[in-house]
């Protein structure tokens, strides 16, 4: 099965959210894109990155159109668009081969400490973030610029701490048992009523 065969099979419901125009040109600004630059909006659907950039050499994948963005192996200077939610990760390992620079937004959810890792450790930093909320999506959304090569105006521990009583990730402050207590000792007696 083709690229363009696993991400239509795979697509989700939430993956098709028009992007409104005042962020598309935030996003846009933020990119400080030059004439001589070739851009890709990853992701056109509708347009509203590829018809608001400014003049540079644009390209543009879209899914609908048999222009499957894992299918794009041509280096860019700038990636700017609004990917597929339920694709993110895999998204951040295509475009880091792609390109100097991108800005994407990013749900509240998406923007995990491992993901951010992988941009960190593909070589770019986040040199740019802003904060905007839409009142028809689900949370508050991030847009980051990353730039190759560029130090990162945030840092990223990844993974979840443990509790530091047992060391384990006990359920404290979760499922209803209070945030400032080690619940070791109840999740055990649970499993063991279990067996």
């Amino acid at each position: 099965m083709s690229a363009t065969g696993i991400h239509n099979a795979n697509s989700k419901p939430n993956d098709r959210i028009y992007t409104p125009l005042p962020i598309a040109e935030i996003m846009i600004r933020m990119c400080d894109i030059k004439p001589s630059e070739r851009v890709l909006d990853p992701s056109r659907g509708a347009g509203v990155f590829y018809h608001h950039l400014p003049p540079c050499h644009k390209a543009f994948c879209e899914i609908e159109e048999d222009k499957d963005f894992f299918d794009w192996k041509e280096h860019v200077d700038v990636i700017v668009g609004n990917p597929p939610f339920s694709l993110w990760t895999k998204w951040i390992q295509h475009t880091v081969t792609l390109c100097d620079r991108f800005c994407y937004l990013f749900g509240a959810n998406n923007m995990t400490p491992n993901r951010l890792k992988m941009i960190h450790d593909a070589g770019f930093g986040v040199t740019k973030m802003h904060t905007v909320k839409v009142a028809w999506w689900m949370s508050q959304s991030f847009i980051i610029l990353c730039e190759k090569g560029k130090p990162s105006i945030l840092t990223v521990t990844p993974g979840t701490f443990p509790c530091e009583y047992c060391g384990t990730m006990c359920d404290r402050g979760i499922r209803g048992n209070p945030p400032n207590e080690c619940n070791y000792d109840k999740k055990m007696e649970k499993r063991r009523n279990k067996n």
